[in-house]
Order: structure tokens, then C-alpha cells, then sequence
């Protein structure tokens, strides 16, 4: 009986394991040789688990090159595509070290997930580099993987040469072995592999290379356009023409294996193997000066997807722990010869005796530049084709490291004329325009010349200035990085410099307006001094308002990303609410301009102001002609960081020019013409209005002796006023009367 009820206790406890434990999913893509590592870390969890009274259970499913189409990148693809779509089918992601930036928005914080001490094991090393992003722990290092340098002792004894630790002595001792090994008939061997496919081992290989140029072993990696970086893409090509050729350093990792084995190489660039020849003895990279490497980092990082539930995270987080545990990085160096991203194991007694530790110890890591872009893909494939071009073509170095370097480099546009000549030359134009436009206001000033500025006020005119140059300074933001103040300057000195401009413009189109009644109260409340800077006050503070509100949802800085070109960056509103205050900004100008041509229209034959509205109609017209160009331009998008600078400058400066020559600058013309140059101006629009006041009397003729219901009232006040010129045709009061609404003229 009780041996019953201990085998039924059994059973449920069983069934209850089977149904009730938490179903862990694991997804990796790995190469033959590393499917042991991932299968045998699962069945260590879960015996774990077991013994522990754990109710988790781990799988891991399995890619590789064999089962899948797909390679290290088209995987990484995919997985991204499948995260980003919310799907929670495997908790416990496997990716390359490379892609801590790309899912770093995908993956959890591991901070939050595994105890301080856990990270801290990792963070002295490089982890710190290859599974962080933006201060965020993406990862952990599942196994880490070098590049070294293999020297073939067996050769090195025979010639009497030593292991080398520089590229000029890699040259001398390889040129050397090799020339006599060919002597002797060994036309099979190569002196070094170099390592540059058609794919992101070249990446790998040049990284290294260029890593490996700089000063000193603290130094950081050379900028392309340094001389670092050009020596080191010289000195490779040098090693590939003594050691090798370009079939041999195009060569793959099989040929590599196949040679690590037959020991047909004298000296090899691999990732660290322990299964190699014995012949071949494994040390750090060569580099420029002696005590200066680079190796490459490789391996797989493994983090846990954020789109599962928190049950399932704290399971997730339990078996991440399991697997990057001191315990089980050390039985994984120990058992299978991989790199750990725990450094202190390298001064365990135990690992040290089977596991070189000094040549761990030596290794100078670099890891490869995917945080320098979204799409670390594409930059890896433009990279390739830069390089090759170099490397197996005709191109310089420095041509091809312009060109690499402009791959993630941001563009700006500078004031320098040696950095850009465009740039120099477009504030020079600006300057000198602004000096100009400042000191000829000189003239409003002079008692014999004020006659010709009458149109304003002195203040209005010094406001309308302010409104030239404020709209004139959006030119200078453009220079130099963008960023998120410079976006507001941008849009404050826009909106500012147009209210300055066209509301006095307005203004003085109310006051010029010919009301029937001087008791209007429109016309007594603008007729106020006081109330004119009320009235200006009113616009420029909606627009102050505004810009005060585009704080909240700020801008973005852009980048454009040009494939084979120069990338830039914008500003950018995307945010509703600032779309929202971008429209309300579009709404109040759209309001000022249709005001404005109302009131032309309604005053166009008023003889004390009809140059005056001529000029102002063609200053509205090539106004509005630019606002257009305007918008078509932001819809097409510049392709290039020079046309989005040139061509917005230039619009600029036509729309401050025009708005300057047709509302000031002419009158200086006028200055220096005689006379009767001026008046023949005068008569020529007198004689315009003349004729057209003769042909409005018989429009208005005939409009009396047509029903007042006949035609909308509001169209006949509107050209009543357009054919009113303010001219006098009896001894003492016109009224000229429209469907009810009349215009009382004072002689």
C-alpha cells in the first residue's frame, strides 16, 4: 500500500514537472563546431534545475550553415524582423557580438534582470564594449573568439628566425623563408593569408590591421583620415605583394583550416583553434611597433527578449545567469578551448594549465564598429568595396579612406574656406549684405531724403530692418553640427523675421485703408500711437508663444545616411503636437499675406499711396513665388549636405533681397534721379488710375441701375474700394455708393 501511494506521489509530482514547468525557448545560429557547446548548456540547465527543484526547462533551437539559407547577417535580419513584431516565441536570444546596437532596443536591460555581482565579473573585460549600447547591458558573453597569429615553429627553427612581433619583421622573415623555401621546390607554400574575402572578414581582417598602427598600446583606434591609417593600409598591401597574392589573401576561412592542419603556411591570421597543427605556435597579432597588437572580437552574446511576460524573464534571466556563471565559463575554457569574457579566469591555476593565459592576457581587443550606424550590414558591405578597390585595385589609400570615412562621417557645412569654399563664401554674401542693408538706414535720417520713406514710421522702418536681418541670421545656423538649439533658432528667426517684416506692412495698410466713417472704431483704435505697437506686440507674440511651446516636443536630429556619398543631418518635426504648433505657425502667416493682398486690392487706385502699393504688390508676389519654391523643396529632400545648405541660403537671401529692394532700396534709386525721372514714375501710375477711375464711373453707373440682389455685396464693396482713387471729380464730397455701402471722400 504504501508503495503504491509513493509511486502515484511520484507520478503527480512528475506530471506536475512536465505540465507545469516553465518552457524556456533559445534561438542561435552556430557553425558545426559550436552546436556542442549549446546543447550540452541546455542539458547542464536543466539537470540543474532538476536537482535544484526548479520548475524550468531550456531548448534551444538550432541553425546553421546547413538547415538555413541563411548566414551571420540574413539571421541577424530575421531575428531582428521577428522581435520587432512582438513575437515571444524564444526567450533567450543567441546573436553575434556585433549586434549589441541593433537589438538593443529589443533585448532587456540585463541590470535589472541578474545580480550586480554577476555584471560585474564581465564588466572589467571587454563586455563593457561588445554587449553594452548607450549605457544599456544588451548581453552577456555566451563564448568569446580571437584572432591570432600562427608562426610555423617548424620553418622559423630551420632558418633560425624568431616569432615576429612587427609588420616589417613579419615581411623580412616570411620574404626571406619563402624565397628559399621556393628554391627548394615548395612552390605550395604561402608566407601569409592575410585574410580579406568578399565578405566581413575583410572588415575583420583591415580593422585589425589599421588597430594595430596606433601609437602607443593605449592609444585608440586611428581616425581613416589619419596617417596611422594610411601607412597601415600601405603596409598591408606591401606584406600581400612579398607574401602573397590577390588569390590568397581573397581566400576563405576553409582554405585557412586546411592549411592550419597541413601546416602549409609559415605564417596564418585565424581565429584562435585549438585543433591546428602542432607545428604552429599561436601569439598576439603583429602591429606597427613592438608591444602594440589587435584582435578582432568574435564569439555570441546572449540576452532575453523583452516582448515575453515577467514570469518568463525572471526564468530567462535564471538560465542567462547558469550559462555565463564563473563555473560554467570555466568548464567551457577548460573543456573546449574558447575565450571567456571574464577576465579573471585567466589567473585560475586551473584554467592556466590547460589553456594559454599569457596569450590572453597579451591580446589587445577591438570590436567592429557596428554602434557607428543603424544598418551595420550595409556599412559592412560599402566597406568591403572600398577596400578591395585598394587592396586589389588602383585606388590610394587615401582615396578609399575618404571614402570609408564618409560612410558614417556627419558633413556640416564651416565658415573655413579650406574646409568649405561654399560655406565661406555664401557668409561673406550674407555679411555684407546685412552691413549694407544697416548702413542704408543712414538715409532715413537725413531731413532732404525723408520724403522718399514717408511710407513708415522711423520705428517701423528700424522694425522692418530687424525683420531683414533676424531672416537673413537663419543662414547662420546652418553652419556647423546640427543640433537641438540650433533647430529653434532656426524656426524663431523665421517666424520672427516675417511677422517684422510684413505686419508693419499691414499695419500701414489698415491705416491707409479709405474708411467712410472716421468714427469707425477700427480706424480710431490704429490710429492710436500707443495701440500701433499693441498691434504689432499681438503678432509677434503668438509667435514667441509658439516657440516657446516647440520646446515641449523639441526636434529630432536627422541623419542621412547617402549610400556612396556625404551623410548629413536635419531637423526634424515629427511630433503631432509640434506638427500641430508647426501648422498654427503656416496659419498666421497664410493670414498676414491673404490680409495684405485684400488690402492691395482694396487700395489700388488710391493715388497718395500708388507706388507705394505697386511696389508692395510685387514684393508680395515674389514673396509668395519663393514660399512656393520653398515647399516644393522640402517635399523633393536634398541628396547631397551642400544643396541642403546652398539651397535654402540662397532662397534666403532672394526673399530678404526682394522684400528689401521693393519695400526700401528702390526709393535710394530715386535719391540720386533727377526730378523729373521721379515724376514721370509718379504720372505714369496717375495716368493708369486716371483711366481706370474714368472706366469705374460707368461700372458704377451701371451697377445702380442694376438690382442691389443681383451681385454678392461683399464682391461689390471689394471693387468699389479697387476703383476708388481718392480723387476729387466735384467741388466738395463723392460718395461713391455700392448695393448700399458708399465711400465718403473729403475734398
Amino acid at each position: 500500500m504504501n508503495y503504491l501511494i509513493f509511486n502515484l506521489i511520484f507520478l503527480l509530482a512528475l506530471i506536475k514537472k512536465i505540465c507545469f514547468a516553465i518552457q524556456l525557448n533559445g534561438i542561435v545560429f552556430a557553425y558545426i563546431e559550436e552546436l556542442q557547446y549549446y546543447t550540452i548548456f541546455a542539458n547542464k540547465f536543466n539537470e540543474y534545475t532538476r536537482n535544484n527543484n526548479i520548475d524550468i526547462n531550456l531548448h534551444i533551437e538550432l541553425y546553421t550553415p546547413n538547415n538555413s539559407t541563411s548566414y551571420v547577417n540574413d539571421y541577424g535580419s530575421t531575428l531582428e524582423a521577428l522581435l520587432n513584431k512582438g513575437s515571444t516565441k524564444y526567450d533567450l536570444i543567441f546573436y553575434d557580438t556585433m549586434y549589441s546596437p541593433r537589438y538593443s532596443n529589443l533585448l532587456e536591460d540585463l541590470r535589472y534582470w541578474l545580480p550586480e555581482e554577476h555584471i560585474s565579473m564581465y564588466s572589467s573585460g571587454i563586455a563593457s564594449q561588445s554587449c553594452t549600447y548607450k549605457g544599456k547591458w544588451v548581453g552577456l558573453p555566451f563564448y568569446v573568439s580571437y584572432s591570432i597569429l600562427y608562426s610555423n615553429s617548424k620553418l622559423l627553427n630551420k632558418y633560425g628566425k624568431e616569432i615576429p612581433e612587427t609588420w616589417d619583421e613579419l615581411i623580412e622573415t616570411g620574404s626571406y623563408i619563402l624565397k628559399n623555401e621556393i628554391k627548394n621546390g615548395n612552390y605550395d607554400l604561402i608566407g601569409y593569408n592575410g585574410l580579406f574575402p568578399e565578405y566581413e572578414t575583410t572588415l575583420i581582417s583591415a580593422q585589425e590591421v589599421i588597430y594595430s598602427f596606433r601609437k602607443t598600446k593605449d592609444s585608440p583606434y586611428p581616425n581613416y583620415t589619419d596617417q596611422e591609417a594610411i601607412d597601415a593600409l600601405n603596409k598591408i598591401k606591401e606584406v600581400k605583394d612579398a607574401l602573397a597574392s590577390d588569390s590568397i589573401f581573397k581566400s576563405d576561412e576553409s582554405n585557412c583550416i586546411i592549411r592550419l592542419f597541413n601546416g602549409n603556411a609559415i605564417f596564418l591570421k585565424f581565429w584562435y583553434f585549438d585543433s591546428a597543427n602542432p607545428v604552429y605556435n599561436r601569439t598576439v597579432l603583429v602591429g606597427n611597433k613592438k608591444g602594440v597588437s589587435a584582435s578582432n572580437l568574435g564569439g555570441t552574446n546572449v540576452g532575453i527578449n523583452k516582448n515575453i511576460s515577467n514570469e518568463k524573464k525572471e526564468a530567462a534571466a535564471k538560465a542567462l545567469e547558469y550559462v555565463t556563471s564563473y563555473d560554467n565559463q570555466k568548464y567551457l575554457i577548460m573543456n573546449y578551448k574558447e575565450f571567456s569574457g571574464i577576465n579573471s579566469l585567466y589567473d585560475d591555476k586551473e584554467v592556466c594549465k590547460v589553456f594559454d593565459c599569457i596569450l590572453a592576457k597579451n591580446i589587445q581587443p577591438i570590436t567592429r564598429p557596428s554602434s557607428l550606424t543603424n544598418d551595420y550590414d550595409e556599412y559592412s558591405k560599402i566597406f568591403i568595396n572600398y577596400f578591395h578597390k585598394f587592396l586589389y585595385g588602383n585606388k590610394t589609400a587615401i582615396e578609399v579612406l575618404k571614402k570609408i570615412n564618409d560612410i558614417t562621417n556627419i558633413y556640416d557645412v564651416k565658415i573655413n574656406p579650406s574646409n568649405s569654399l561654399n560655406g565661406f563664401i555664401i557668409f561673406i554674401i550674407t555679411s555684407m549684405i546685412i552691413v549694407l542693408m544697416l548702413l542704408s538706414l543712414i538715409f532715413l535720417f537725413i531731413d532732404k531724403y525723408k520724403k522718399y520713406f514717408n511710407i513708415f514710421s522711423i520705428d517701423l522702418w528700424i522694425l522692418i530692418f530687424i525683420g531683414f536681418v533676424i531672416s537673413l541670421s537663419f543662414i547662420f545656423m546652418e553652419y556647423g553640427k546640427a543640433n537641438i538649439l540650433k533647430c529653434h533658432f532656426r524656426y524663431i528667426f523665421l517666424s520672427l523675421g516675417f511677422t517684422f517684416i510684413f505686419c508693419p506692412i499691414l499695419y500701414k495698410l489698415i491705416i491707409n485703408f479709405p474708411y467712410q466713417n472716421k468714427n469707425n472704431i477700427i480706424f480710431k483704435w490704429i490710429n492710436k500711437t500707443k495701440n500701433k505697437y499693441i498691434f504689432l506686440f499681438l503678432f509677434s507674440l503668438y509667435d514667441i508663444i509658439l516657440n516657446l511651446l516647440l520646446i515641449i516636443p523639441s526636434f529630432e536630429i536627422k541623419d542621412h545616411a547617402i549610400k556612396y556619398g556625404k551623410n548629413f543631418q536635419t531637423c526634424e518635426n515629427e511630433n503631432p503636437f509640434g506638427i500641430t504648433l508647426f501648422i498654427l505657425f503656416i496659419v498666421e502667416k497664410v493670414f498676414i499675406l491673404i490680409a495684405i493682398f485684400i488690402l492691395i486690392f482694396m487700395e489700388w487706385n488710391i493715388y497718395t499711396s500708388l507706388l507705394d502699393i505697386r511696389l508692395i504688390t510685387t514684393c508680395m508676389y515674389i514673396t509668395t513665388l519663393i514660399l512656393i519654391g520653398c515647399t516644393i523643396y522640402n517635399f523633393i529632400k536634398a541628396k547631397d549636405y551642400n544643396s541642403h545648405f546652398i539651397i535654402p541660403s540662397l532662397i534666403d537671401i532672394l526673399y530678404i533681397l526682394s522684400n528689401y529692394f521693393f519695400i526700401y532700396g528702390i526709393r535710394l534709386f530715386l535719391l540720386k534721379s533727377e526730378n523729373g525721372k521721379e515724376n514721370r514714375i509718379i504720372s505714369y501710375f496717375s495716368s493708369i488710375s486716371t483711366s481706370i477711375n474714368n472706366n469705374s464711373s460707368n461700372v458704377l453707373c451701371n451697377n445702380k441701375n442694376k438690382d442691389n440682389g443681383s451681385k454678392n455685396i461683399i464682391i461689390s464693396m471689394l471693387l468699389s474700394y479697387h476703383y476708388y482713387s481718392g480723387i476729387e471729380n466735384e467741388s466738395n464730397n463723392e460718395s461713391i455708393n455700392a448695393n448700399n455701402f458708399s465711400i465718403s471722400v473729403q475734398k
